[in-house]
């Protein structure tokens, strides 16, 4: 049976900016996903329309409306992935799919704040249609805490059972989907460090191909940098889908080792908790993800200064082939 869909990921003030050029289809667009079908991007419709300004801007305005105390090392936005099982979305005639956004976008507005909400647009030019949605994670205390808000993994599995009982009362064929807490996720794939390791090298080259670029070799180092993405940019689209799906399990982590407690007092430096072996292997395991978290964002960092019509012709390229694949089955 068809399972409902709903992600989180949270973003500090650098990744705004890519959220929503990918979520509002500007510039650069096959940055984050070379399957994206622009020639579909114009059936894209949005729930909720975003401000005239950028994300950013309106977070800003929101914190400084709401007198939010803030770190440097805030989360600022919260960006939710809501869809459901390809068979069951494809079922619906595009009414039908229109009326499961809005009805997630109500449950969403119910916990979150119509007022928080920044943006909820309907990707149609993907594999299968999802809504990005996103919001500044402000409480009703007026405090700027996306953990107050989606807590650990046990209210993550609240949220996940909420939003299915919102959704299965209209639709009552579809299921819940098995929260992390549900499948005591707790092994790291041997793959996801051996692509980490194969992605950081690559990374380097690339980074260095894009720094040296200039006016006078733009065309050679164009080929160079397009001869990298060719590998590059599908695998690193596979690991940020496995890192962002660890994101529970991560926070998790966080909460049973106490981390905010160790780093405030110093014991994580000087390896204190380090003499349990349980311990040992729960904080191994966060600095690794943690460490694959940051890799992710250098990653996207770097791609969004490769050439755009770099990043074009590849997705071009990578749509011809699957199209060529597809009439030949």
């Amino acid at each position: 049976m068809p399972y409902t869909i709903l992600r989180f990921k949270k973003l500090k003030g650098g990744a705004i900016g890519s959220c929503e050029r990918h979520n509002e289809r500007k510039k650069e667009i096959y940055k984050s996903n070379p399957d994206i079908n622009i020639d579909k991007s114009k059936q894209n419709y949005h729930i909720i329309y975003p401000p005239k300004y950028t994300y950013s801007k309106k977070v800003t305005q929101l914190i400084k409306e709401s007198k939010c105390k803030t770190r440097k090392d805030s989360v600022k936005l919260v960006e939710t992935i809501i869809t459901a099982s390809p068979e069951f979305m494809q079922k619906l005639n595009k009414y039908e799919q229109r009326e499961y956004f809005e009805r997630a976008t109500n449950f969403m507005i119910e916990k979150v704040g119509r007022e928080n909400i920044i943006s909820a647009v309907v990707h149609m030019d993907e594999a299968n249609p999802h809504m990005h949605l996103v919001f500044c994670p402000i409480t009703k205390e007026n405090k700027l805490s996306a953990k107050s808000i989606l807590g650990n993994q046990k209210k993550l599995s609240e949220w996940q059972t909420e939003y299915f009982e919102c959704m299965h009362e209209k639709w009552n064929e579809l299921e819940r989907g098995k929260s992390a807490i549900e499948t005591k996720r707790k092994h790291i794939p041997t793959w996801l460090f051996k692509l980490s390791t194969s992605l950081d090298s690559r990374y380097e080259q690339l980074t260095n191909l894009v720094n040296k670029a200039n006016a006078f070799n733009i065309k050679k180092t164009k080929e160079e940098i397009t001869e990298i993405l060719v590998t590059f940019l599908p695998q690193a689209k596979k690991f940020e889908k496995e890192v962002n799906s660890l994101e529970p399990y991560i926070e998790s982590l966080k909460d049973q080792i106490n981390y905010k407690e160790m780093e405030k007092r110093n014991l994580i430096r000087d390896n204190e908790f380090l003499k349990d072996e349980a311990e040992r292997k729960k904080y191994e395991n966060l600095r690794k993800l943690k460490d694959m978290q940051n890799q992710l964002d250098k990653i996207n960092d770097v791609l969004e200064q490769v050439p755009k019509d770099v990043l074009d012709d590849i997705a071009e390229k990578e749509r011809l082939r699957k199209s060529r694949y597809r009439d030949a089955r």
